[in-house]
Protein backbone atom coordinates (compact mmCIF):
# COMPACT_ATOMS: atom_id res chain seq x y z
CA UNK A 1 0.00 0.00 0.00
CA UNK A 2 1.71 3.12 -1.21
CA UNK A 3 1.18 5.94 1.30
CA UNK A 4 2.68 8.59 -1.01
CA UNK A 5 -0.60 9.62 -2.71
CA UNK A 6 -2.13 10.43 0.68
CA UNK A 7 0.90 12.44 1.73
CA UNK A 8 0.99 14.30 -1.61
CA UNK A 9 -2.71 15.11 -1.31
CA UNK A 10 -2.13 16.58 2.16
CA UNK A 11 0.79 18.65 0.84
CA UNK A 12 -1.34 19.91 -2.07
CA UNK A 13 -4.19 20.82 0.29
CA UNK A 14 -1.82 22.78 2.52
CA UNK A 15 -0.38 24.47 -0.58
CA UNK A 16 -3.89 25.54 -1.63
CA UNK A 17 -4.65 26.84 1.86
CA UNK A 18 -1.52 28.99 1.88
CA UNK A 19 -1.84 30.13 -1.76
CA UNK A 20 -2.94 33.61 -0.72
CA UNK A 21 -0.33 33.90 2.03
CA UNK A 22 3.00 35.66 1.71
CA UNK A 23 6.13 33.91 0.40
CA UNK A 24 7.55 33.32 3.88
CA UNK A 25 4.39 31.49 5.04
CA UNK A 26 4.31 29.31 1.89
CA UNK A 27 8.00 28.40 2.32
CA UNK A 28 7.44 27.60 6.00
CA UNK A 29 4.48 25.38 5.12
CA UNK A 30 6.49 23.52 2.47
CA UNK A 31 9.33 22.91 4.95
CA UNK A 32 6.86 21.84 7.62
CA UNK A 33 5.22 19.29 5.32
CA UNK A 34 8.56 17.66 4.45
CA UNK A 35 9.61 17.69 8.12
CA UNK A 36 6.48 15.93 9.38
CA UNK A 37 6.25 13.34 6.58
CA UNK A 38 7.84 10.55 8.70
CA UNK A 39 5.38 11.27 11.50
CA UNK A 40 2.47 11.27 9.06
CA UNK A 41 3.63 7.91 7.68
CA UNK A 42 3.65 6.48 11.21
CA UNK A 43 0.15 7.83 11.91
CA UNK A 44 -1.16 6.30 8.67
CA UNK A 45 0.58 3.02 9.49
CA UNK A 46 -1.05 3.04 12.91
CA UNK A 47 -4.47 3.59 11.30
CA UNK A 48 -3.86 0.68 8.90
CA UNK A 49 -2.70 -1.54 11.79
CA UNK A 50 -5.74 -0.61 13.89
CA UNK A 51 -7.98 -1.46 10.94
CA UNK A 52 -6.27 -4.85 10.57
CA UNK A 53 -6.76 -5.50 14.30
CA UNK A 54 -10.47 -4.63 14.01
CA UNK A 55 -10.88 -6.96 11.02
CA UNK A 56 -9.18 -9.76 12.96
CA UNK A 57 -11.30 -9.15 16.05
CA UNK A 58 -14.61 -8.84 14.17
CA UNK A 59 -14.30 -11.75 11.75
CA UNK A 60 -14.22 -15.26 13.16
CA UNK A 61 -12.11 -17.02 10.58
CA UNK A 62 -9.53 -14.49 9.37
CA UNK A 63 -6.40 -12.81 10.61
CA UNK A 64 -5.34 -9.53 9.02
CA UNK A 65 -1.59 -8.89 9.11
CA UNK A 66 0.32 -5.70 8.33
CA UNK A 67 3.97 -6.03 7.35
CA UNK A 68 6.40 -3.52 5.92
CA UNK A 69 8.00 -3.66 2.48
CA UNK A 70 10.45 -0.82 2.40
CA UNK A 71 8.54 2.27 3.50
CA UNK A 72 5.10 0.90 2.63
CA UNK A 73 2.75 -1.32 4.63
CA UNK A 74 1.40 -4.47 3.00
CA UNK A 75 -1.88 -5.85 4.34
CA UNK A 76 -2.65 -9.53 3.98
CA UNK A 77 -5.75 -11.37 5.17
CA UNK A 78 -5.43 -15.07 5.91
CA UNK A 79 -8.20 -17.60 6.47
CA UNK A 80 -7.77 -19.49 9.75
CA UNK A 81 -10.84 -21.74 9.78
CA UNK A 82 -10.45 -25.40 9.05
CA UNK A 83 -11.49 -26.28 5.55
CA UNK A 84 -14.40 -28.56 4.78
CA UNK A 85 -12.10 -31.41 3.71
CA UNK A 86 -10.54 -31.77 7.16
CA UNK A 87 -12.04 -34.91 8.68
CA UNK A 88 -13.83 -34.34 11.93
CA UNK A 89 -13.02 -36.57 14.87
CA UNK A 90 -15.61 -39.27 15.27
CA UNK A 91 -17.25 -40.19 18.54
CA UNK A 92 -15.25 -42.42 20.79
CA UNK A 93 -17.20 -45.48 21.85
CA UNK A 94 -15.92 -44.69 25.35
CA UNK A 95 -17.62 -41.29 25.40
CA UNK A 96 -20.54 -42.78 27.25
CA UNK A 97 -24.02 -41.33 27.52
CA UNK A 98 -25.01 -37.98 26.12
CA UNK A 99 -24.83 -35.05 28.49
CA UNK A 100 -27.39 -32.27 28.36
CA UNK A 101 -26.17 -28.68 28.36
CA UNK A 102 -28.15 -25.46 28.30
CA UNK A 103 -26.48 -22.96 26.02
CA UNK A 104 -27.54 -19.32 25.79
CA UNK A 105 -26.41 -17.64 22.58
CA UNK A 106 -27.01 -14.15 21.25
CA UNK A 107 -29.82 -14.35 18.68
CA UNK A 108 -27.58 -13.20 15.81
CA UNK A 109 -24.97 -15.89 16.61
CA UNK A 110 -27.67 -18.56 16.81
CA UNK A 111 -29.04 -17.50 13.42
CA UNK A 112 -25.56 -17.66 11.83
CA UNK A 113 -24.94 -21.09 13.38
CA UNK A 114 -28.33 -22.34 12.13
CA UNK A 115 -27.57 -21.03 8.65
CA UNK A 116 -24.18 -22.75 8.53
CA UNK A 117 -25.64 -25.95 9.97
CA UNK A 118 -28.34 -25.89 7.29
CA UNK A 119 -25.74 -25.36 4.56
CA UNK A 120 -23.92 -28.45 5.88
CA UNK A 121 -27.20 -30.42 6.04
CA UNK A 122 -26.84 -30.82 9.80
CA UNK A 123 -28.94 -30.09 12.82
CA UNK A 124 -27.83 -27.22 15.02
CA UNK A 125 -26.97 -29.72 17.76
CA UNK A 126 -24.70 -31.75 15.44
CA UNK A 127 -23.08 -28.55 14.18
CA UNK A 128 -22.31 -27.40 17.75
CA UNK A 129 -21.01 -30.84 18.80
CA UNK A 130 -18.67 -30.95 15.80
CA UNK A 131 -17.44 -27.41 16.46
CA UNK A 132 -16.63 -28.36 20.06
CA UNK A 133 -14.88 -31.55 18.89
CA UNK A 134 -12.78 -29.54 16.43
CA UNK A 135 -11.90 -27.00 19.10
CA UNK A 136 -10.89 -29.65 21.63
CA UNK A 137 -9.20 -32.19 19.34
CA UNK A 138 -5.48 -32.82 19.66
CA UNK A 139 -5.14 -33.79 16.02
CA UNK A 140 -3.33 -31.95 13.23
CA UNK A 141 -4.82 -29.00 11.48
CA UNK A 142 -5.78 -25.50 12.39
CA UNK A 143 -7.34 -25.05 15.77
CA UNK A 144 -9.02 -22.07 17.27
CA UNK A 145 -5.70 -21.12 18.86
CA UNK A 146 -4.53 -18.13 16.79
CA UNK A 147 -7.71 -16.17 17.40
CA UNK A 148 -8.06 -17.09 21.05
CA UNK A 149 -4.36 -16.41 21.61
CA UNK A 150 -4.78 -13.00 19.99
CA UNK A 151 -7.69 -12.15 22.25
CA UNK A 152 -5.92 -13.46 25.34
CA UNK A 153 -2.85 -11.27 24.80
CA UNK A 154 -4.57 -8.13 23.53
CA UNK A 155 -6.66 -5.85 25.63
CA UNK A 156 -9.62 -4.28 23.83
CA UNK A 157 -8.44 -1.23 21.90
CA UNK A 158 -4.82 -2.41 22.06
CA UNK A 159 -2.40 -0.77 19.64
CA UNK A 160 0.03 -3.67 19.53
CA UNK A 161 2.23 -3.84 16.43
CA UNK A 162 4.63 -6.73 15.91
CA UNK A 163 7.32 -7.37 13.35
CA UNK A 164 10.33 -5.47 12.13
CA UNK A 165 11.03 -2.75 9.60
Amino acid sequence: MDLSPYLHRLAEDLEKVTALADDHTRETTARLVSAIEPSLRMVLLEAVSDTAALVTADLDDVVAVVRMEGRDPVVTVEQTATDATTPLPVSDPDEGDDARVTLRLPQSLKQRAETQAGEADQSLNTFIVQAIRRATSDGPGPQYGPRSALRATQAPGSRRVTGWA
